[in-house]
């Protein structure tokens, strides 16, 4: 079965989609976790991972070597023997546009939270968590750049583990700070039930405790790997990625983790809509009717340079949407016919009814 139709199909399943994003401080390696994300699910080239910067579209990311617009994209990822659909978005880490965080944190219920090894938590790391936190979006944390522990620091793996405590405790303290009243508990993150990873982007690699467990793998077989590797990168990749593959790992606690829209709509409508939740178009909403009333919130317009014409990332919280409907903007004031509906491979849509 081909993507686009796999996409339709579990769109009907809501208990199996997750909408999620990825938030961090500049340069901590959002974009190449995606690539990674991406060649796991078979759109992408596994060696071209964290080198394509596939949901890098505008050529303003392409020169600053940074996210700027929130990009999407759609995969599909098997946990225990189910399939999940799986809605990302990569968002920006610098300063300059925390506005597209807020934007794309509207269209999502969880986060990936990533965080550089060496360099902890940075201002921007606890500016975009708080913005997750007050969207009502539930996170789980990424550790990237671990290798630089087993390269530069060359640490051994109780000194690693111990790196990895400390910012998990200052992680959780930004989730007590900032999550809703009903969440800062719950929300936390926990080595131990898998709710934190760990692991290297750029060498495709990553493990948690509960898939150390399940597969017998340790940080012990990691470092002999860079050991049996030496200085050829491309063996170290292909070696790694065989032990501990970042996609899996991450994809899993994703699954595992990070609530579908069905759970999340039910107390996450009362942040984004402030509507009556009791009307008929807030149960609409809250219960995920796919035959309520059309409500969708647009995260990002972009204009298409072959066609000119304009193209809205969008996500709808009720009713079912189709080619040739008419919806009404409410900030433009003003009706408009869709065109035509597509789901988001990164910078290439699919075109679906």
């Amino acid at each position: 079965m081909d993507l686009t139709k796999k996409v339709l199909e579990l769109m009907n399943k809501p208990e199996q989609i997750r909408n999620i994003g990825i938030v961090a401080h500049i340069h901590h390696g959002k974009t190449t976790l995606t690539d990674n994300l991406l060649a796991g699910a078979g759109m992408l080239a596994a060696d071209l991972a964290g080198e394509a910067m596939f949901t890098w579209w505008h050529e303003t990311e392409k020169e600053r070597e940074m996210t700027v617009y929130g990009a999407a994209v759609s995969m599909v990822h098997n946990y225990e023997s189910r399939d999940y659909l799986v809605n990302l978005v990569d968002t920006p880490g610098h300063v300059e546009f925390s506005g597209q965080v807020t934007r794309a944190c509207r269209a999502i219920d969880g986060a990936i939270v990533v965080v550089d090894f060496v360099d902890g938590v940075m201002p921007q790391t606890e500016s975009v968590l708080r913005t997750a936190l007050r969207e009502y979006v539930k996170p789980v944390l990424f550790i990237n750049k671990t290798d630089r522990a087993i390269t530069e620091l060359k640490l051994p793996p109780e000194k690693i583990m111990e790196r990895i405590g400390k910012i998990v405790i200052e992680v959780n303290k930004l989730i007590e700070k900032y999550s809703p009243p009903e969440f800062k508990d719950k929300w936390k993150v926990n080595v131990m039930d898998g709710s934190v990873a760990f692991g290297s982007a750029k060498y495709h690699w990553a493990l948690s405790v509960p898939y150390m467990k399940k597969y017998g793998v340790s940080f012990k077989d990691v470092i002999k790997v860079y050991k049996e590797a030496g200085e050829d990168r491309e063996k170290l990749k292909e070696l790694v990625r065989k032990i501990a593959p970042v996609h899996k790992v991450v994809l899993d606690m994703v699954v595992r983790h990070l609530p579908s829209p069905k759970e999340a709509q039910k107390y996450r409508i009362k942040q984004i809509w402030k509507g009556d939740l009791e009307s008929p178009l807030g149960q609409a909403m809250v219960n995920l009717d796919p035959n309520g009333p059309v409500m969708i919130n647009v995260t990002n317009v972009i204009i298409d340079k072959v066609s000119k014409q304009e193209i809205a990332t969008a996500r709808i919280f009720s009713g079912t949407l189709k080619r040739g409907d008419e919806v009404y903007l409410m900030r433009a004031g003003r009706k408009v016919k869709v065109q035509q509906l597509a789901v988001w491979k990164g910078i290439q849509r699919l075109p679906v009814e």
